[in-house]
């Protein structure tokens, strides 16, 4: 009787498909919390560039009159 061919499929132990879904998490570097932030706030990835992306213009935006919100509020009322 000949040995039975290599290429059929074969049951999977469970350190197997602990190992392949941790290759596939970790080969998904675009997903994530902190990618979701950082796309919403910041400008768009250039791919051919190693620099530091730059806040968007409404975040700056925000920023400063949050900011300015604090300083009328400080000047006013911790006087």
């Amino acid at each position: 009787m000949p040995a039975a061919p290599s290429n059929e499929p074969r049951p999977l132990t469970v350190r197997e498909v602990h190992e392949e879904f941790d290759k596939l998490l970790g080969d998904r570097r675009h997903m994530g919390l902190r990618n979701l932030i950082g796309d919403a706030t910041l400008e768009p990835r250039n791919p051919f560039q190693r620099t530091g992306r730059k806040a968007k213009r409404w975040v700056v935006a925000a920023f400063g009159i949050l900011l300015l919100g604090f300083l009328i509020f400080g000047y006013f009322h911790l006087r």
